[in-house]
């Protein structure tokens, strides 16, 4: 069952309760106060948002105003802030319509959704945007319902649907990140010691399944998230190549989500995927696809390296624990970092895993009504090239080579279907010689941990 909006509310007031993050920065290092005027609902705000930001572009920091309703009609984009504080504690409106946002990307000559625009770009070192702790303001109202239903029988999203936010930093911070229904993507979170915290993304739809609605797509180093709500339809955090020493803790996911994701690592097969050092901790995952997912290309190449989940409580997940080295992007050769060959791809090379724990699971797995709304194809695309589920599976774990996949390592993993049948699990090329604490036998029937 999924969790009402009242217990949504619930959650995210807890969190906003956690204590409230203070300014990384003196006051003194920023002397610019720039507030950023309204027209009250009359007009489109973002000229004067852009007129705000090229003048207090360094050493400032810019407030959209408690209370206050901002039209955000076109995009705004921001590339040459250095130490710049952005106070949200106004709520942000982009249009309601899908045909103004469409006249806006063809009027700005903006492509579509799929080669990464963003609705708000902010880049440039010091960047902190903090948004309202009160849990009425600071929020970015994107009206993606109508995105979501417009959807094609079968489709995987309409075109021209944009990002929301680009953010690209070194020694920044999101703070209170509020996002009610996105259109699609939210945070692309790029660059090097970034705090995200206190975020809270609300994508339920009373409708159609609002596809594409990851929280945060992370491309960085030294990135840490936390005390965060993620209530979305598809990876709650998707950790891409190029990072490194990622944490995402003390978080609770849900509604559609499909987890805490790695990947997916090696479209590409002649670019070599990197990444290390990736931390999951004390997380709840509620009503989700995935719990902790990794997804790479048959045919990509790479490493993925020392990446852990722990303390990972689940209730109504339908693979709480899943790998898979022969991910297919269903019904489109895109994903967030460009175009990739989805067919006829040679089979010559793995994305290698090696390091990988699980430990500490507990919770249950969604038998009865396993998925979500995302399927575009018959099987539905989660279950192709799985043999026989049952939905009972605790742990997926599918290697591409007998090569691709060394020292995992399961520990405490107490997951039960709501059937009340005995656990079970797929498992292929996980071998005994590679991963000699992998907890237990490799093979497809009951999961017996060791």
């Amino acid at each position: 069952m999924l969790i009402p909006r009242s217990a949504i509310l619930a959650l995210v007031s807890s969190s906003l309760a956690l204590g409230a993050p203070g300014l990384r920065r003196s006051d003194t290092s920023r002397p610019h106060r720039c507030v950023v005027p309204s027209s009250n609902g009359t007009a489109d705000d973002t000229p004067a948002v852009q007129k705000v930001f090229a003048r207090c572009a360094k050493d400032s920091v810019v407030v959209f105003k408690e209370g206050v309703d901002y039209n955000i009609f076109t995009p705004v984009s921001v590339t040459n802030l250095s130490n710049v504080e952005i106070q949200v504690n106004g709520n942000l409106h982009l249009p309601q319509s899908i045909a103004e946002v469409q006249k806006v990307v063809n009027r700005t000559n903006r492509v579509t959704y799929a080669d990464g625009q963003h609705w708000f770009t902010f880049q440039g070192p010091k960047i902190d945007y903090i948004g309202s702790s009160d849990v009425n303001n600071g929020w970015i109202n994107s009206y993606g319902q109508a995105w979501w239903d417009a959807n094609p029988v079968n489709g995987t999203g309409i075109d021209s649907r944009p990002h929301l936010m680009s953010f690209k930093t070194t020694n920044g911070s999101l703070k209170y990140f509020k996002s009610r229904k996105p259109i699609a993507w939210n945070v692309q979170v790029e660059g090097d010691d970034i705090e995200v915290s206190h975020a809270f993304i609300d994508a339920e739809s009373t409708g159609s399944f609002p596809f594409n609605t990851d929280g945060f797509d992370v491309t960085g180093t030294n990135v840490r998230i936390t005390d965060s709500v993620i209530y979305n339809g598809d990876d709650a955090i998707a950790v891409q190549s190029g990072s490194h020493n990622v944490v995402f803790e003390r978080n609770t996911i849900g509604y559609q989500s499909h987890g805490m994701s790695i990947g997916s690592l090696g479209q590409s097969q002649d670019e070599f995927a990197n990444v290390s050092n990736i931390h999951f901790e004390d997380v709840t995952v509620i009503d989700a696809v995935y719990g902790a997912r990794f997804k790479s290309w048959m045919g990509g190449q790479g490493l993925a390296k020392n990446i852990t989940w722990k303390n990972i409580r689940v209730y109504n997940v339908t693979f709480p624990i899943f790998v898979t080295q022969s991910y297919l992007n269903q019904g489109s050769s895109q994903t967030q970092l460009g175009d990739g060959q989805t067919t006829g791809r040679v089979n010559n090379a793995s994305v290698v895993m090696e390091d990988f724990s699980w430990t500490d699971f507990t919770g249950t797995i969604n038998t009865f009504r396993p998925g979500d709304g995302s399927c575009a194809s018959d099987p539905c695309w989660y279950d192709v090239g799985l043999p026989n589920l049952k939905h009972t599976e605790a742990v997926i774990i599918e290697c591409n080579t007998e090569k691709s996949c060394k020292n995992f390592a399961l520990r405490n993993i107490q997951l039960i279907p709501q059937s009340m049948e005995a656990p079970t699990a797929v498992c292929i090329n996980a071998t005994s010689a590679l991963n000699p604490n992998l907890g237990f036998d490799c093979r497809n029937g009951t999961f017996v941990p060791s």
